[in-house]
């Protein structure tokens, strides 16, 4: 049974469907997902803890499909989060600019909002990119080092860089999700409209995804 006093990210990571039940709530599981679930909906007093409790129950019962992440060896989660998240971002990336490009000179002189979502999307995937550079080349090697049981002084050091990392592209995701009504697009909007929408809602699913795997599950791994 999952209990009130569970975290957040620990629910997550035993039961991975449960993200899209706390996804539907807004409630953080990758960087903020270190809470226990009754505090994490004491700012949104509309949620149901039991209603929230039983559905996350539900969620749990159902088998996710594939292996399970948390009982992957570090190289090999390593292996796993390069060739399922950050190849796929970086050919989202390649993807999705032209629509979102396109978007902001044809509609936002009548809609400035999407002058200033095209800024934040370039922000966050600059950074985005920057970071699973960084990881591919210096943090992910590191790591590895550190599991073969090899010095690496700037350890903790590392961790606390990615988290952060972490933590500025959740903002940045916040940031588009609140400009865009939670990806909901309006009466007038036009196919490219609808599509870039739904592009970035699944962006950010991945990326939280993505996040929790490294905060909630590498990471630990690694520490303990």
């Amino acid at each position: 049974m999952i209990q009130k006093n569970d975290k957040v990210a620990d629910v997550v990571t035993k039961y991975p469907k449960t993200a899209d039940i706390f996804r539907q709530y807004g409630i953080d599981f990758c960087c903020g997902g270190q809470i226990e679930i009754s505090k994490a909906i004491d700012t949104n007093k509309k949620i149901d803890l039991s209603t929230l409790l039983s559905e996350l129950e539900s969620a749990s019962l159902v088998q996710s499909e594939g292996i399970d992440l948390q009982y992957l060896t570090i190289p090999s989660l390593i292996q796993y989060i390069q060739s399922r998240y950050h190849q796929t971002l970086i050919e989202e990336f390649n993807q999705l600019t032209p629509y979102i490009t396109k978007l902001a000179r044809v509609h936002g002189s009548n809609h400035p909002y999407l002058q200033e979502l095209k800024k934040i999307y370039q922000t966050f995937k600059e950074a985005m990119l920057i970071h699973t550079t960084e990881e591919d080349h210096e943090s992910f090697p590191k790591l590895i080092q550190a599991h073969k049981g090899e010095q690496v002084d700037d350890l903790n050091k590392v961790i606390e860089s990615l988290v952060e990392d972490h933590e500025g592209a959740g903002a940045l995701l916040s940031k588009m999700r609140e400009l865009t009504n939670d990806y909901e697009p309006p009466v007038e909007a036009c196919g490219t409209w609808r599509l870039v929408y739904q592009r970035l809602e699944v962006l950010e699913k991945e990326t939280h995804q993505h996040v929790h795997l490294e905060n909630n599950v590498l990471f630990p791994k690694l520490i303990s």
